[in-house]
């Protein structure tokens, strides 16, 4: 497990000084929005894409997330199309499949965690997700990144 993590909106420059900082131990100094993960993989975050993609029927949405830089090998764009789906469930056409997804993920063998901290945590996300698809709406440099470190 990651001992730190968390998702950001930012572009590819301000999301590589990010990382960097985070790697060298110091407070980044870009500020932009996070969400901070409770030490999740991206690994971890690719079991919820490929539940994510299933709750939402986006057949053919891959659920891996993309190396950013091949010398950072902690931080991960969320490609646009799973980026959608996650955006997708913050105003899901049922309320319950943000709950159900929750449960899923918690349950899920890779994980270790419950629903009660699964459930704010996706909400969050799904919510940041819908915030990072209006921010690349003004400016398409903009996306999602994840970071986890070790």
């Amino acid at each position: 497990m990651a001992i730190y993590s968390e998702f950001f909106i930012a572009d590819h420059h301000q999301a590589v000084a990010r990382a960097k900082a985070r790697e060298a131990g110091k407070s980044p100094a870009i500020d932009v929005p996070v969400l901070p993960t409770p030490g999740l993989s991206d690994f971890e975050i690719e079991v919820l894409g490929e539940l994510a993609v299933k709750k939402v029927h986006a057949t053919g949405v891959a659920a891996e997330l993309s190396l950013v830089d091949i010398e950072l090998d902690t931080l991960f764009a969320v490609p646009d199309a799973l980026l959608e789906v996650f955006a997708e469930l913050n105003a899901p056409e049922d309320p319950e499949d943000v709950t159900d997804l929750a449960a899923e993920w918690a349950a899920a063998e890779e994980m270790e965690s419950t629903p009660a901290v699964t459930d704010p945590l996706l909400r969050a996300l799904t919510a940041m997700s819908a915030s990072a698809l209006e921010a690349a709406a003004d400016n398409p440099k903009m996306g999602l990144f994840f970071f986890s470190a070790e």
